[in-house]
């Protein structure tokens, strides 16, 4: 039986390493894959106060499974990044690991194109 060859389908998209999740993708900005792209997004538009640096940035490490990443919506299985509430009324965040390292970004404000021209 003759094998039929689709490489045209991937004609001039070049697959890299995303930064982050080091999966293998199309990367979108900033070296990110899409999926890795879009939890940024949503980590700025959830947290505009992180967005602007405001908000804390030393995470301690939770114990339980099952809580709800903050970031992507899905729970999580191990131990993983959470910043305990300092106020009554706030509630605490959780992370897993990879959506934390995207969220201190969005706090620090760190700029991938500033990190492509040191490393170029």
């Amino acid at each position: 039986m003759p094998t039929v060859s689709l490489s045209f389908l991937n004609r001039g998209k070049v697959k890299q390493v995303c930064r982050v999740c080091r999966g293998i993708a199309e990367l979108k900005t900033e070296r990110l894959c899409a999926d890795c792209a879009r939890i940024k997004a949503q980590i700025r538009s959830r947290f505009s106060d992180a967005a602007r640096g405001t908000m804390m940035t030393s995470a301690e490490q939770c114990k339980r499974s099952g809580c709800a990443c903050d970031a992507c919506g899905v729970r999580t299985l191990d131990s993983h990044p959470f910043y305990p509430s300092a106020r009554a009324d706030r509630r605490e965040i959780h992370f897993h690991p990879r959506c934390h390292e995207l969220w201190v970004e969005a706090v620090t404000g760190w700029d991938a194109r500033a990190d492509q021209v040191i490393n170029s």
